[in-house]
C-alpha cells in the first residue's frame, strides 16, 4: 500500500484533535472539580452522584426542620414551666386562704389573685411564636383556649419527618394539657354532709358539735332523732351509762364497683356498731376482702366519708348512701313497744323490717317517697312510727316530682341548668379504655351492667312547655309516651337506624348496638316538641320507607331547634338554640335505680346489680381522678376561696364544690400534669435534638462519599494535564513540520 501526504496529514490532525479534546476535559474537570459533567460520560458515576445529592438534600431538609421544631419546643417548654410555677403560686394562695385566720374580705383578694393567675395560664395556654399557636394541635392558625377554658383546636401531633418512614412530634395539643387522663393517678369522692354527734341538739347548742370517728358508733349519728320527742333522751345516760336498746337502722348503699359493674345493697346497721364496721362494710360492697382491697374507705376529719379507688388510672368508682331509723313518738311509746315486743316475742330487728314494710308498701318500693308516719300492729296494739333519715350526700338539685331532692334522691334527679344548655352531671366512660364516649359510643360500651331489662325514665319539660314522661326501653328497643294532646292514649316507636340495603328504610337496633346519638336523638324530639304524633310500628324489625322518612323528617325539625350532644366531658348536653336562656328540663335515670332490696333486712347485705346508666345524679362529689380539666377546676377553687368552702357541704350554696381541701389534693395532681406534659415536650426536644446532630453527621459522611465518587484527584489530573499537554504540543509541532513538506525536498 502507498502511504501518500494525505494520509499522513489526516492521521497528523487526528492526533491534534484528540489531544485538544483531552486537554479541554482536563481543564474542565478542574474548573468544575469533578470528574464528569455531564451523564453521558459517566452513567454509573452519574447515577451515584444524584443518588447522594438527593441524600444530602434530604438531610438538610431534616436539619431545617429539626431548627424550626427545637425553636417550638423550646417556647413550649418555657410556657410550661411557668405553667408550673403559676399552679404553684396558686396552691399557696389556696393554703393561705384556709386558714381560719382569714376573714370575707381578705378571701375576696385571694380570689382576685388566684383569678389572674388562672388567666395567666390562659394565656400562656394561648402563646403564638410567628404566627402559630403552641397548643392548638395541628390547627396553629386557631386560638386554642377562651377565658372559660373551652378548647378549639384538636388532638393532632405536629411531626417532623426525621428518616425514612419515621416521624418525631414536637407539638402538646391543648387537649392533652388541659384535659388528658393522667392513667397514674386514683380517683377519690367523698360525701358532703357531716356525720356529727347528734346526742346532743345542735342546733340550739352549737358548741356541742363534734365530728365522728371510725370509734363512734352509729347511734350517735341517729341520737336525738330516735324519738320525735327528743327532750326526753339524755345524751350521757340513755346513750352510754345506762343505755337504751335502739332499733336498728336499714342502710342502703348504691354505686360501680372499680371493676366497672353497679350494684345495690340494703343492710341492718345495728346502734351499737361502729362507724369502722360500718365503712369496712361499704369496702366489701366494693370488693375488698380479707386479703385484698380493691378501695380504701375512710372518714375525714370532718366526719365525711372518702372512698379511693386503689387501682391508678380506673375512672368508675361511684357511691350513693342513704340510712332510715324507725322513730318513736316519746320514751313512753318506746317503753311500751319494747314490752309488747317481747310479749309477741320479737325483736328490734323485727320491729324496723315492719316498720320499713309498711313504708315500702306505700310508696311501691321507691325509697325516694317514704312518707311517715306509718302504723304497724305489736301484740294487738297499733303504733304509729316516724322514720329519720341520715343523709350521706345532698344538694340543691331538683328531682322527677319536682321537688327539692332528698338525701334518698340519687339519679331521678333533673340536670343542671346554664344558660341556654341543660347537661348532666355523670361522664359516661367507656369502661374498656377509660376515656370519655363519643356521639358513635354504644351504650353497652359504657354500661355497668345488663342492658337486656334496661328502661330509662326520660321526663321531659319541653322547649313548649309540654311535659314528657317517656319510657326508654333499651332491651326492646322501644320508645313509649303518653300522646299530651289524648291522655290514656300511648304512641311508640322503635329506636331505628337506616337500613343499608334501602338506605330509605329502616332497621330495629338491637339493644347492644344503640349508640349515644341514637340517645339524644330521642331527647331532642321531645325537648323540641318534634315526636311522632302517631306510633311507628315495626314489622319483622323492618321499618317502611315512609314511616321512616316521617322518623327522619321530625328529626330534622328537631335540631332546628334543638341541639343534644355529648360535651368533651362525654356529659349529655341539651342547647335551645334559639334562647340565651331555656325553659328545657331533662331528667332520665334507670327505672330500677329506686328499687332496693325489698325487706325482711339482716345484718347481711343483700345485694343486687345497680343501675346500668347514669347520667345526672346526687352521687359523691369527686376529689380527684385520673382526667384533668385544668381551668374549670381552677374556677372551682376560686369560688370555693370566695365563698369561704373549706370542705364539701351540702348546706352550702354550691353543695358538690369540694372546697379547699379537696381543692389542695386537686393541685398537686394539676401540678403534675403539667410537669408531664412539659416532660414529654422534653423528650420530644432531645429526640429532635438527636435527629439533628444525626442528620450533620450524616450529611458529612454522604458528602465525604459523594466526594470520593465524583470528585477530581487534583494531583492526578494536574500529572495527566501536564502528559496531555506535553503530547498535545508534539502533535502540533509534528502536525505543522509535515504542512511544510513538498515535492521541492525531493528534487
Amino acid at each position: 500500500m502507498r502511504v501518500t501526504n494525505h494520509l499522513n496529514m489526516f492521521n497528523s490532525l487526528n492526533t491534534v484533535q484528540s489531544g485538544m479534546n483531552a486537554f479541554y476535559k482536563i481543564n474542565q474537570q478542574i474548573g468544575t472539580g469533578s470528574i464528569i459533567s455531564n451523564s453521558y460520560e459517566g452513567a454509573n458515576t452519574y447515577i451515584d452522584s444524584v443518588r447522594l445529592e438527593y441524600e444530602i438534600e434530604t438531610l438538610e431538609q431534616v436539619k431545617n426542620a429539626a431548627n424550626m421544631a427545637s425553636e417550638m419546643m423550646k417556647n413550649t417548654d418555657s410556657a410550661l414551666g411557668q405553667m408550673v410555677s403559676l399552679i404553684e403560686q396558686f396552691k399557696v394562695k389556696v393554703t393561705q386562704a384556709v386558714n381560719d385566720v382569714q376573714d370575707q374580705t381578705s378571701r375576696e383578694a385571694i380570689a382576685k389573685e388566684l383569678t389572674r393567675i388562672k388567666e395567666e395560664i390562659v394565656n400562656l395556654a394561648n402563646t403564638s411564636i410567628n404566627g402559630q399557636y403552641l397548643f392548638s394541635g395541628s390547627l396553629t392558625n386557631t386560638k386554642p383556649f377562651d377565658i372559660n377554658g373551652n378548647y378549639f383546636g384538636n388532638r393532632e401531633d405536629l411531626n417532623i419527618v426525621t428518616g425514612d418512614r419515621t416521624t418525631n412530634s414536637y407539638n402538646i395539643p391543648g387537649y392533652d394539657l388541659f384535659f388528658k387522663p393522667d392513667n397514674d393517678f386514683f380517683k377519690e369522692v367523698t360525701t358532703n354532709v357531716s356525720f356529727t354527734d347528734n346526742r346532743y341538739d345542735l342546733i340550739n347548742e352549737p358548741d356541742q358539735t363534734r365530728y365522728l370517728t371510725g370509734s363512734d358508733s352509729f347511734k350517735y349519728l341517729v341520737g336525738l332523732n330516735y324519738m320525735q320527742d327528743s327532750s326526753e333522751l339524755i345524751p350521757d345516760k340513755h346513750f352510754d351509762l345506762e343505755p337504751l336498746d335502739f332499733p336498728p337502722s336499714v342502710l342502703y348503699v348504691q354505686g360501680v364497683r372499680p371493676d366497672g359493674t353497679s350494684f345495690k345493697s340494703s343492710v341492718l346497721v345495728g346502734p351499737n356498731d361502729t362507724i369502722q364496721s360500718v365503712m369496712d362494710n361499704i369496702g366489701v360492697l366494693y370488693g375488698n376482702t380479707n386479703t385484698n382491697k380493691v378501695v380504701d374507705v375512710s372518714i375525714n376529719a370532718s366526719g365525711q366519708l372518702q372512698i379511693k379507688d386503689l387501682k391508678q388510672g380506673n375512672n368508675s368508682l361511684d357511691f350513693h348512701a342513704v340510712s332510715f331509723t324507725p322513730q318513736f313518738e316519746d320514751y313512753a311509746q318506746y317503753q311500751s313497744v319494747l314490752e309488747d315486743l317481747e310479749a309477741q316475742g320479737n325483736t328490734l330487728e323485727d320491729l324496723t323490717n315492719a316498720v320499713m314494710q309498711e313504708a315500702l308498701n306505700a310508696s311501691g318500693g321507691d325509697i325516694t317517697n317514704l312518707t311517715p308516719p306509718v302504723t304497724v300492729g305489736i301484740n294487738g296494739n297499733n303504733y304509729e312510727f316516724g322514720i329519720t333519715s341520715n343523709e350521706f350526700i345532698s344538694g340543691n338539685m331538683t328531682d322527677t316530682d319536682g321537688n327539692q331532692i332528698n338525701g334518698a334522691d340519687y339519679d331521678n334527679v333533673f340536670f343542671e341548668q346554664d344558660g341556654n344548655k341543660v347537661y348532666g352531671n355523670v361522664s359516661q366512660i367507656v369502661k374498656s379504655t377509660g376515656e370519655y364516649a363519643t356521639e358513635s359510643t354504644k351504650l353497652s360500651e359504657v354500661a355497668t351492667g345488663s342492658l337486656d331489662n334496661t328502661v330509662l325514665e326520660l321526663t321531659v319539660n319541653s322547649k313548649g312547655g309540654v311535659t314528657y314522661n317517656v319510657s326508654v326501653d333499651i332491651g326492646n328497643s322501644t320508645v313509649s309516651y303518653e300522646d299530651p294532646a289524648n291522655p290514656g292514649a300511648i304512641i311508640s316507636f322503635p329506636i331505628m337506624q337506616t337500613d343499608p340495603l334501602t338506605g330509605n328504610s329502616g332497621n330495629v337496633t338491637p339493644s347492644n348496638d344503640i349508640t349515644y346519638r341514637q340517645l339524644n336523638d330521642i331527647i331532642g324530639l321531645f325537648a323540641s316538641d318534634q315526636a311522632p304524633t302517631t306510633t311507628i310500628n315495626a314489622v319483622n324489625n323492618q321499618i317502611n320507607a315512609a314511616d321512616y322518612q316521617v322518623y327522619q323528617d321530625a328529626l330534622a325539625a328537631s335540631k332546628s331547634t334543638v341541639e343534644v350532644n355529648l360535651d368533651y366531658k362525654g356529659r349529655i348536653t341539651v342547647t335551645d338554640r334559639l334562647s340565651t336562656g331555656t325553659n328545657i328540663g331533662i331528667a332520665m335515670h334507670d327505672s330500677n335505680s329506686t328499687q332496693f332490696p325489698a325487706p325482711p333486712f339482716t345484718t347481711t347485705a343483700n345485694v343486687t346489680e345497680g343501675a346500668s346508666l347514669s347520667f345526672n345524679a346526687n352521687n359523691a362529689l369527686i376529689i380527684d381522678e385520673p382526667h384533668v380539666d385544668l381551668i374549670k377546676d381552677l374556677d372551682s377553687m376560686i369560688e370555693a376561696v370566695l365563698k369561704g368552702y373549706k370542705r364539701a357541704d351540702a348546706t352550702s350554696e354550691d353543695p358538690r364544690n369540694t372546697g379547699m381541701q379537696g381543692a389542695l389534693a386537686r393541685l398537686d395532681h394539676l401540678s403534675e400534669h403539667i410537669i408531664k406534659q412539659r416532660t414529654i415536650i422534653g423528650a420530644d426536644a432531645k429526640a429532635v435534638e438527636t435527629t439533628r446532630s444525626r442528620a450533620e453527621l450524616l450529611q458529612i459522611n454522604v458528602k465525604s462519599v459523594k466526594s470520593e465518587v465524583i470528585d477530581i484527584d487534583l494531583a492526578a489530573v494536574l500529572t495527566n494535564l501536564m502528559q496531555t499537554q506535553m503530547n498535545y504540543q508534539a502533535a502540533l509541532k509534528a502536525t505543522t513540520t509535515m504542512s511544510q513538506l513538498s515535492l521541492l525536498n525531493y528534487m
